[in-house]
């Protein structure tokens, strides 16, 4: 009898822990640009509040802010266009601007001869369509009396090396990420950069569903405070960071070094 009511406990208290289980979907691909959200799982901070969370990384083909409308996915983070999206009408709630300034540049190899940013002017730029729509860019384009529509609009391939052989004029980057192989190789390049005509946003910004919001209020406070949690410690620890990094989240093959720079980058 004695060990039929210690079962009955110790199964009442397992179900009483249970964890909700929610997701997060990445804008991009495994990296630094992320590892808050890492820490927060690895460290415990998201089962100290109850939560099981998934973190997805981006595929081709996932429509981010759709999955999070529709409940596919809880949360997720995505680029500063999201707030055209919650413009036009879209269910989310924006919770958190990750990174406080945006490391989104765009990149041209001295040899170029790119010296101003009017002369893109018929230049080959590989840059993602609804990347090239955001206000930074938009913005810095326009304070310089020049158009995408000037320009020969390329499919993003993501490889530094489509700019580096010359098969495009310019390219979309991040400068935690791209510019790495530029310095690791010693090629001399330019950056434009939108805060350096005075446009400032904000990038990685998590938000989630209204729906999400309006049903779970406590989780979406929790959720939120916890990645920011992780993000702390992520930024406060750098190379152990990394190395978990490495360990468990490197689908894309960096190098410590690489992820390194990352960090102290962003």
């Amino acid at each position: 009898m004695k060990y039929l009511i210690l079962l009955i406990l110790f199964v009442t208290v397992a179900l009483s822990q249970t964890s909700e289980r929610v997701s997060l979907q990445l804008q991009w691909k495994h990296q630094f640009e992320f590892a808050g959200f890492y820490i927060a799982k690895e460290k415990g901070y998201y089962s100290d509040i109850g939560l099981d969370v998934e973190i997805k990384e981006f595929e081709s083909n996932t429509d981010i802010i759709d999955d999070v409308v529709e409940s596919k996915t809880t949360y997720a983070t995505s680029y500063p266009g999201i707030v055209l999206e919650k413009s036009k009408g879209k269910e989310v709630v924006l919770l958190s601007a990750i990174l406080q300034s945006s490391p989104h540049i765009l990149v041209s190899l001295k040899s170029s001869n790119i010296k101003t940013i009017r002369d893109f002017k018929n230049k080959k730029i590989m840059i993602i369509d609804n990347i090239v729509q955001t206000a930074p860019f938009q913005s810095m384009f326009h304070s310089n009396y020049i158009s995408i529509k000037d320009m020969e609009l390329v499919e993003q391939t993501f490889n530094i090396e489509d700019l580096i052989d010359g098969k495009v004029d310019i390219i979309s980057s991040f400068s935690s990420n791209e510019l790495y192989t530029l310095d690791k190789q010693n090629i001399p390049y330019d950056v434009w950069d939108p805060k350096e005509y005075g446009f400032e946003y904000y990038d990685v910004i998590l938000f989630t569903s209204q729906n999400e919001l309006d049903n779970n209020p406590k989780r979406v406070y929790e959720f939120n405070k916890a990645s920011l949690k992780g993000w702390e410690y992520a930024f406060d620890n750098i190379e152990e960071t990394v190395d978990l990094i490495l360990k468990k989240y490197n689908t894309q093959n960096k190098t410590k070094e690489a992820l390194i720079y990352e960090a102290n980058a962003l």
